[in-house]
C-alpha cells in the first residue's frame, strides 16, 4: 500500500455491526481491524461494509479472540491489537499512519482491553451511539472521539512530578484570569518565561483552554485536581 497518509481503524465486535458505520463514514480508513469473538460476526461486518459503500476495497485485517467473556480475555485481546498495529506498520511502511481506535463494540471485557491499548499506544480513541438511541442524528454525528485517552497519562505525569504546573493549573482553576499576565499576581515565583512555557504545556495537554473572556481550565483539569488533591 503505497499512500503517504493513512487512516487505520481498530475495532472490537460483536454482533451488532453498526457500531463501524460512524467511524468508517467519518474517517474514511483504507484498512480496518476487526477483533471479533467469531467468525460469523467478521463476515456480517463486512457484508455491512458493502451496503454502507462509505469505502472502498478497504484492507481488512481480522482477528479472533475466543471466548472474549473470560478472565484472560484482556491478555489475549491485547496481545492480538499489538500483533495488528505492527502489521499494519509493515503494510503502511513509509506512510503517514491516523490511527482510531474503538471503544463500542463486542463484550465489555473487548472494550476494556481495547481502551486499555488505545492508553498504552497513545492511540485516539472514538464510541458509537446506537442508531436506535439516537435517531435524528446523521451517521457522523453518532460518532463520539474521546479526548481523554490521549492526555490522561502525561497530564498526570506532568502535575504529578512538576509542582509549578500543578500550581499554574490551581491558579487557573481557583481565579477569575483573563490573560497570562494575571497569573504573574497569584504566581510571585515564576517568571514571564517559565510561567509561558508552563501555560504552553498545559493547553498542549487539553488542561486548559483560551476562550473570550480568558484561560479556564478543562474537564480532564477538573478531574485530576480532584484525584490529585485526594491523594
Amino acid at each position: 500500500m503505497r499512500l503517504s497518509e493513512v487512516d487505520v481503524l481498530l475495532q472490537p465486535l460483536g454482533e451488532t455491526p453498526g457500531v463501524l458505520e460512524p467511524p468508517i463514514a467519518s474517517y474514511k480508513p483504507q484498512i480496518i481491524v476487526l477483533i471479533a469473538g467469531k467468525q460469523e460476526d467478521i463476515k456480517l461486518a463486512k457484508d455491512h461494509l458493502e451496503e454502507w459503500g462509505h469505502v472502498r476495497n478497504p484492507k481488512i485485517i481480522e482477528k479472533i479472540v475466543e471466548e472474549p467473556w473470560t478472565e484472560s480475555t484482556l491478555v489475549r485481546y491485547m496481545k492480538a491489537f499489538d500483533e495488528a498495529v505492527n502489521e499494519v506498520e509493515n503494510i503502511a511502511k513509509d506512510a503517514k499512519i491516523n490511527w482510531h481506535v474503538g471503544v463500542t463494540g463486542g463484550t465489555n471485557f473487548m472494550a476494556i482491553a481495547s481502551a486499555f491499548s488505545a492508553f498504552t499506544h497513545r492511540f485516539p480513541v472514538y464510541g458509537s451511539d446506537d442508531p436506535k438511541h439516537t435517531p435524528k442524528k446523521t451517521v457522523q454525528e453518532r460518532l463520539i472521539e474521546m479526548e481523554l485517552f490521549m492526555n490522561l497519562g502525561p497530564a498526570f505525569k506532568e502535575l504529578s512530578k512538576k509542582p509549578r504546573s500543578l500550581e499554574i493549573l490551581q491558579i487557573i482553576a481557583n481565579n477569575s484570569i483573563p490573560s497570562q499576565a494575571e497569573i504573574l499576581e497569584h504566581y510571585s515565583r515564576g517568571t514571564p518565561q517559565n510561567i509561558s512555557a508552563a501555560v504552553i504545556r498545559l493547553r498542549e495537554l487539553s488542561l486548559i483552554v483560551h476562550t473570550d473572556t480568558g484561560i479556564e481550565v478543562t474537564e480532564l483539569a477538573k478531574l485530576l485536581l480532584e484525584r490529585l488533591a485526594n491523594n
